[in-house]
């Protein structure tokens, strides 16, 4: 009978033939906790966020304006002394940890200014022209468009959209409502970003279209300005109006 010496004899020329170890179960699990920890972390960043945009918009809608603005301020100055060192930890964790980017969009109605944020940083910024408050009637029926302030979600996008008229977009202009639905490309412009309850911030309507600017109590923003920050949206953004 042969028998074989491979396992006894050395080879010193050859690599090794054994597998790497596994990572212990410990660090796996070390690992899977330190990410549900740090989502955790992220949710909490965002509920405070919704918080303070809310608190805002209350004292805003509430108070004078001269008021309103020096507790914005005061409320700005105890966020900077504060929590912003904390923040800022707690974001830049997050991305070294992930290497992903949280957008959210905030709209100044006082300043009339739009801007795109990363975390605690402004990295866009546009002028934004707000519809009017209307109520607009026509042929027995009722349209109100009242102004919109808040946190949102994004629920959709939509470029180059046909849009099919609706009646209140002639009446707004004592324009006789055609009979049958009429459908413009790009009638509410080349880029509609979709909010709820039919808000949208969109760019300039299209030539063809009877709306002549922003639709009521809605944001337009420039088309240029519209195009550099729609990679950037999603269905699951934040928007906060305040």
């Amino acid at each position: 009978m042969v028998t074989s010496d491979r396992r006894s004899e050395a080879r010193p020329q050859s690599p090794s033939r054994r597998r790497a170890r596994r990572p212990a179960l410990w660090l796996n699990l070390s690992i899977l906790l330190l990410g549900l920890a740090i989502l955790l972390v992220a949710d909490q960043h965002r509920r405070r966020l919704d918080a303070q945009f809310a608190g805002i918009v209350k004292t805003q809608v509430s108070s004078p304006y001269q008021l309103a603005r020096i507790r914005t301020d005061l409320a700005s100055m105890e966020l900077t002394r504060a929590s912003l060192d904390r923040e800022l930890r707690e974001r830049l964790a997050m991305t070294e940890e992930f290497q992903a980017a949280e957008f959210y969009l905030a709209i100044d109605t006082s300043k009339r200014r739009l801007r795109l944020h990363f975390g605690p940083e402004i990295v866009r910024e546009a002028d934004v022209v707000i519809g009017d408050p209307l109520v607009v009637k026509a042929d027995g029926k009722s349209w109100q468009f009242v102004p919109l302030k808040g946190a949102l979600t994004v629920i959709g996008k939509a470029v180059d959209e046909p849009w099919e008229v609706p009646a209140w977009a002639y009446a707004m202009r004592n324009a006789p409502i055609p009979a049958a639905p009429v459908t413009v490309t790009g009638g509410l412009g080349k880029y509609v970003i979709l909010l709820p309850n039919g808000y949208v911030i969109h760019s300039p309507p299209s030539a063809g279209s009877p709306l002549a600017g922003a639709k009521p109590a809605s944001f337009m923003v420039a088309e240029e300005q519209m195009r550099a920050i729609w990679p950037r949206i999603t269905d699951a953004t934040r928007v906060y109006i305040y």
